[in-house]
């Protein structure tokens, strides 16, 4: 029996890294339309929310359908606190 492969291990997220800097911290993977009801609920409990999309060229060589349809179907959600008024 083969080692099982997990899609999401290695993946990257496209511009993670700078929105880690601003002070977004990454809440999960999924398809655009579950995205938008997650953008919903965490706007509601008082966050501020970006998307980004995943970049192709870092999925394994056994996800390379995947990987097209992934990268055109699925986002990353981002979330931070809406900050002060100061």
């Amino acid at each position: 029996m083969s080692e099982a492969i997990y899609c999401s291990e290695g993946i990257r997220v496209l511009r993670a890294g700078d929105l880690r800097a601003d002070g977004w911290e990454q809440r999960t993977v999924g398809d655009r339309t579950r995205i938008e009801e997650l953008r919903g609920l965490y706007s509601a409990l008082g966050f501020e929310t970006a998307t980004t999309d995943l970049d192709p060229s870092t999925f394994g060589e056994a996800c390379t359908t995947c990987a097209v349809s992934a990268c055109t179907e699925y986002v990353a959600l981002f979330t931070r606190a809406v900050k002060g008024d100061g």
